[in-house]
């Protein structure tokens, strides 16, 4: 065992220059937003406590000082706090508290990059509530829910700024931004942790806090029959999730009634489960660090509450870094596992998924954001492939270089670019977002929901060879300052703002915009997206989306049998 522990420790510290910075140092918070805290702005939740709110004067970023000012109630705890004995375990209904609790100031992120800025702590599990201040209380607002992107393993309350897009909808909105637990303590895909349940725990959070709004948000003046689940990346594959659970005890009982997915689907990258090979050894070199047994499950769970979360968030983020090259990333929800019984492809095949209007975007080049740039043969494509996919069959391997030929396999690239690059990122791209954004639109549109699709195609400062990679859109989407194209950014954060007013993300878009038209297939005007392009190349316009991305590509990843193979 000490052998064990010490080899994994020592790999550890040469991968990361680890000898230099050590152990990871305290953490310092981020200045908080100029507020004006407003004893007038207390709600009372019954059952629970009464929290005094704030009013917001600038953007998250402090580039842009409101007219008028923003309500805010920051740093609302949804549930219990995985603290202590109830770290790794479900959280439940929050406790009942005496007095007025402040919610002027954010809180801490949950535990995640050891580097991280961020002021961090296991006791973090909390909203953040924002609504205009010149819309009385009684006048209960449609909401958008966001779900921060990341991984898995990053992302805070600072992923969306809430005040600045209630600011710049046409109609009066709230917003609430959620944090959830990261990393390995979100998610410890383990055999012991599958025979105590708890597997999932970060996306069993964000269902804990949709419970929690169905019976508080109408206190701060949101209609809980009126929101829209968003999110980005990870944030829009957890929306996934939840789209995809009306089975078992959800059947019929959806805890949002319309979706945003912003490069996202239940489909997205994979889902493994515990038996998976590579998560079973990434669990090991961690339960090494951490100096705990795997068996029985009792003493590993003991062992793993006792130790040191500082050694925690090192060996979580370190694994994850360690991957990040092959993309073979640890901490991600399994299936089979709470939310996720069946895998998303399943879902689809059967129809289990809840049929309400949904928003669905991918960028344009994905892939470009995570693939290596250093591949430069064939053999080496097919490595990175058999890495990532290790359930294909040797005629799958053999179709992926059929679908994305090798155009320059016996050219040695002079640049640090290379000529493996856009095929890998292609593929990957596919792979991961653009097909499964394609399967998510169609099994929707299919069953007779309203699906409004998009191509975001607007770069934002990215080198010109990134094309418009992976979250391209985040700044755009929250109507950001700071924008390459800040025209865009009014536009599209409008389409959004609009469709979570009515679900219509026309109605209330900015004067001049493009019809954004329903993505239907096989009835009317098929395969209709909104391809998002810079001012320059005509702004947001429609498309057909079988110009616009792979599709014979996109058929081959979504086979049925093939996403078994997949973990999809």
């Amino acid at each position: 065992m000490i052998v064990t522990f010490l080899g994994t420790t020592l790999l550890l510290f040469w991968y990361f220059g680890a000898f230099s910075y050590g152990r990871p140092q305290l953490q310092n918070p981020t200045p908080h937003e100029p507020n004006r805290p407003n004893a007038t702005l207390t709600v009372t939740l019954p059952g629970y406590g009464s929290f005094r709110g704030t009013q917001l004067v600038t953007s998250l970023k402090k580039t842009t000082t409101f007219s008028s000012p923003v309500d805010a109630w920051l740093d609302v705890q949804y549930s219990t706090q995985p603290v202590g004995n109830d770290r790794f375990a479900p959280v439940t209904w929050p406790p009942a508290f005496d007095g007025v609790k402040d919610a002027s100031t954010f809180g801490p992120a949950c535990w995640q990059n050891v580097y991280s800025p961020l002021l961090q702590s296991e006791e973090c599990l909390s909203i953040n509530v924002f609504r205009p201040s010149s819309v009385a209380m009684d006048q209960k607002l449609p909401i958008l829910v966001y779900l921060h992107g990341g991984s898995f393993v990053s992302g805070s309350h600072r992923s969306f700024d809430g005040a600045i897009f209630v600011k710049k909808s046409e109609q009066p909105v709230m917003v609430i931004t959620v944090q959830y637990r990261l990393g390995a303590l979100g998610t410890l895909p383990s055999n012991f942790m599958e025979e105590e349940g708890l597997l999932n725990l970060g996306i069993r959070d964000q269902r804990m806090m949709l419970e929690f709004l169905q019976n508080y948000v109408e206190y701060f003046g949101g209609d809980p029959n009126k929101i829209t689940l968003g999110g980005q990346s990870a944030g829009g594959h957890s929306v996934g999730i939840h789209l995809f659970h009306n089975y078992g005890e959800d059947a019929g009982k959806p805890l949002f009634q319309q979706a945003i997915l912003s490069s996202g689907s239940p489909t997205a990258r994979a889902f493994p489960g515990v038996d998976y090979a590579l998560y079973q050894r990434q669990v090991e070199n961690f339960m090494d660090y951490v100096n705990c047994p795997t068996s029985p499950s009792s003493a590993a769970l003991d062992c793993l509450r006792s130790a040191e979360v500082d050694d925690i968030q090192f060996i979580s983020s370190s694994l994850y870094n360690a991957h990040n090259y092959n993309i073979t990333w640890p901490w991600q929800p399994v299936s089979p596992g709470p939310l996720l019984e069946k895998r998303g492809s399943t879902s689809g095949e059967d129809g289990t998924f809840f049929k309400i209007p949904i928003l669905i975007s991918s960028t344009t080049n994905e892939g470009k954001a995570f693939a290596p740039q250093d591949l430069r043969t064939n053999a080496e494509y097919l490595a990175f492939w058999k890495t990532l996919t290790p359930g294909l069959s040797d005629q799958d391997f053999a179709d992926l270089q059929t679908l994305y030929p090798d155009l320059q396999s016996s050219i040695e690239a002079a640049t640090f670019i290379s000529p493996q690059f856009d095929r890998l990122s292609a593929a990957y791209g596919d792979y991961s977002y653009i097909c499964p954004v394609q399967d998510t639109a169609q099994r929707l549109s299919q069953a007779g929901a309203k699906v409004y699709k998009a191509r975001f195609n607007t770069p934002n400062w990215a080198p010109a060879y990134m094309g418009i990679p992976h979250a391209s859109d985040a700044s755009y989407l929250n109507g950001q300052d700071g924008t390459q194209y800040p025209e865009i950014a009014e536009t599209y954060a409008a389409y959004w703002a609009s469709f979570v007013v009515n679900g219509d993300p026309n109605t209330y878009s900015k004067k001049g915009s493009a019809y954004w038209d329903t993505y239907e297939v096989g009835r009317g005007k098929a395969y209709a997206e909104l391809v998002v392009n810079r001012p320059s190349e005509g702004g947001p316009v429609l498309e057909d989306e079988r110009t616009a991305i792979r599709m014979e590509q996109c058929a081959w990843w979504r086979d049925k049998e093939r996403a078994k193979r997949l973990n999809k």
